[in-house]
């Protein structure tokens, strides 16, 4: 027996392909409603974490609604004014800067207070041991690291005897800063007071060996980084020398050169160059970044 089936193609050849166009419209859009909706939902909550635990850890308070807002309209601004004086593509990596630009920022002003802190833990160390050979307590030397210490040494150790005065156990306050500032140092430091404190030794010969230690390893990775700087510096002339090459060579013949924008091989030419420049140049900074 057979079936015809040409009343249904005449049917869908009809009006059913609007229908099933029309649903397939409508699936794709719910579908990026809902995925619109996922991202500014994780992006708020992202952003809220970051003001009120990240940024707080750094000392620096902010007001979660406000950088809200203000990361809102940079990324609905910033983009659309791009879109409208360069074009789409552009505006695209514009949104994207806008968008993990706030992480970003953590990530640098993170790094740069750990760098800050390194040479600071061996004076507050220092510090902390003349004030015990004066005849303090160790609390009374903690307050005198934070009254004539400069920031962010001063800082945490203020946030120490903060949560000691709160009933905090000092062991315990201690741990935390040294995870708050997640640097090996640190933990040597409070690994070292702990050890002191619970044998009863020489907590202050103990912390002049431990500075003495820390600015010796400093002064050597001072050196090692002089000493490293001309092939740093070759790493980042060899990444940055194809991009100026490309763009002197889409100024001379933009016919040639917007190929690479508008067609697919060009742009998997594209991805390549960047893959390879930057693997080549994490392999420089791994030739270079030597550990003490």
């Amino acid at each position: 027996m057979a079936f015809g089936f040409e009343p249904l193609a005449e049917w869908i050849d009809g009006a059913g392909w609007a229908l099933i166009m029309g649903a397939v419209a409508a699936l794709l859009a719910f579908v990026a409603s809902r995925t619109v909706q996922w991202g500014s939902r994780e992006h708020r909550h992202h952003l809220e974490h970051l003001t009120e635990v990240e940024f707080a850890e750094l000392f620096l308070f902010l007001d979660p609604v406000r950088f809200l807002q203000w990361n809102l309209m940079a990324a609905l601004a910033l983009p659309l004014i791009t879109f409208i004086w360069i074009g789409a593509q552009t505006a695209a990596v514009v949104f994207s800067v806008v968008i993990v630009a706030p992480t970003l920022i953590y990530r640098v002003l993170k790094q740069r207070r750990r760098r800050a802190l390194e040479p600071q833990l061996a004076e507050a160390a220092s510090a902390m041991a003349s004030s015990l050979r004066s005849g303090l307590a160790f609390g009374q030397a903690l307050e005198q690291v934070v009254k004539h210490q400069p920031a962010p040494i001063s800082q945490e150790f203020a946030l120490v005897l903060r949560e000691q005065r709160l009933g905090v156990p000092i062991d315990k306050a201690l741990q935390g800063f040294a995870a708050r500032v997640d640097l090996p140092d640190a933990r040597m430091l409070v690994t070292t007071l702990a050890i002191a404190r619970e044998l009863g030794g020489g907590l202050a010969e103990a912390l002049e060996r431990f500075a003495s230690t820390l600015r010796r390893r400093l002064a050597l990775e001072e050196r090692i980084r002089a000493l490293t700087a001309q092939g740093r510096l070759q790493g980042l002339i060899m990444g940055a020398l194809p991009l100026v090459l490309g763009w002197v060579l889409y100024l001379m013949e933009p016919s040639v050169m917007g190929r690479m924008l508008h067609e697919p091989l060009g742009w998997l030419v594209l991805v390549l160059i960047v893959v390879l420049e930057a693997a080549g140049y994490l392999l420089i900074r791994r030739i270079v970044d030597i550990r003490v």
